[in-house]
């Protein structure tokens, strides 16, 4: 026989079942927008990773072709007369400037876009402020002056790089552009 003793204790389990159900329905709404969240972040963190080791990747193939051109002589000579009006210019330009031979400023271009290129990775990967502050101590004392500055002001150089670089650097170095 139930008595309303059990049957009190029926109802308050119940109660108390559907007050944990809907305390469980809450938080199952509140991790969802929280997963997604945290979900959304990791993607990002992903992408920003994967597009600084293509960015690595591309300089450390620059480096690597323009050691090729450094060391070998024949190959260096090759390039140079192949090359278009634009490079052509900024050669004889560099050549002249600097009192080299058009074979030593091919060496020197060479080197630069090598230096160039690692510092516009370093400058467009996320860094901490003591990343940014050591970049930034670095074109200052190398772009500052020759053979760097005198290839960073030239047209036919600063050609290869994205306007943000340039502004960057420019205002880093303290040159008029910025």
């Amino acid at each position: 026989m139930v008595t309303g003793s059990d049957r009190a204790t029926s109802r308050w389990l119940a109660s108390l079942f559907t007050d944990w159900g809907a305390i469980g329905e809450i938080v199952g709404a509140v991790a969802i927008p929280v997963t997604l969240v945290y979900l959304a972040t990791q993607v990002r963190h992903a992408r920003h990773t994967v597009t600084d080791a293509n960015r690595t990747s591309r300089v450390e193939g620059i480096r690597e072709l323009n050691g090729l051109l450094m060391a070998n002589a024949e190959v260096r000579a090759a390039w140079n007369r192949g090359m278009g009006p634009g490079h052509r210019r900024l050669h004889d330009d560099i050549a002249q400037s600097l009192g080299l031979s058009v074979d030593e400023a091919s060496i020197v271009i060479t080197q630069g876009y090598s230096w160039a290129f690692t510092h516009w990775a370093q400058h467009r990967s996320r860094k901490s402020p003591e990343d940014e502050k050591e970049l930034t101590n670095i074109a200052k004392a190398w772009y500052g002056e020759d053979p760097m500055g005198a290839l960073i002001m030239h047209p036919s150089f600063r050609g290869a790089w994205d306007a943000d670089f340039l502004v960057w650097l420019d205002r880093t170095v303290g040159l008029p552009n910025a």
